[in-house]
């Protein structure tokens, strides 16, 4: 979709951002995002995203700790299409219901970029702080062997920080000015310092299944 004077005028400070200009923004218009994330965690995270221009946003969260989000992302940016939802909206995403139920246990925020594709970004907000990018045919988070789906610990000082670098992270993607391919990449956080690792799936074979599950239970979906 081509942006109208409107939007040019809205999102001039990314458009004339190095490495991002109009037709960034316009991928990001035309995007589609789910964010799991606590009552606690969620709101900064879903107001850069609909600030940003992401054009269709289904937040899994509390509804009951939400209600008045909708009418607030519309007068945040009338661009965004906002769903609220307490589950994932269907049973066809295996890696988006696995998230969403293990971040009922812990403390950790997940985004799924695109529905369907097998592209996930999960922050762990508990210390050690973690962000995970997980590309499609990468594994499960459970096969990839950083203790994304552990169960909680102490949260991490620093965790609202992480957050808005996860945040920033599933933009690039969303906006098409990065890709990640292979295993994915790991970011472990130590305060405000940051160190990216590759992520390994089981024995480091690429796809390999390291805990066990059948990989349609929970593994990344099937190619279409």
């Amino acid at each position: 979709m081509a942006l109208d004077d409107r939007q040019i005028e809205r999102y001039s400070r990314q458009i004339i951002a190095a490495g991002f200009g109009g037709a960034a923004q316009e991928r990001l218009l035309g995007a589609r995002l789910a964010l799991i994330a606590g009552r606690g965690d969620v709101e900064p995270a879903l107001a850069y995203m609909a600030g940003a221009g992401v054009g269709h946003i289904t937040l899994i969260t509390e509804t009951n700790a939400a209600a008045g989000w909708a009418s607030r992302i519309r007068d945040l940016n009338s661009d965004v299409d906002f769903t609220l939802a307490d589950r994932p909206p269907n049973d066809r995403d295996p890696l988006l219901a696995l998230v969403a139920d293990a971040a009922a246990r812990a403390a950790l925020a997940a985004a799924w970029t695109v529905p369907r594709s097998g592209f996930a970004i999960i922050a762990r907000l508990d210390a050690p702080a973690r962000i995970a990018i997980i590309p499609p045919g990468a594994g499960c988070p459970r096969c990839l062997g950083v203790g994304l789906l552990d169960p909680p610990r102490a949260r991490a000082e620093q965790a609202g920080f992480v957050a808005m670098v996860a945040a920033l992270e599933t933009l690039k993607p969303l906006a098409g000015i990065a890709a990640v391919d292979g295993a994915g990449v790991a970011i472990d956080f130590a305060g405000v310092a940051a160190v990216t690792r590759p992520l390994t799936a089981g024995d480091g074979r690429r796809g390999a299944v390291a805990c066990g599950c059948p990989r349609a239970a929970h593994g990344t979906p099937a190619s279409r």
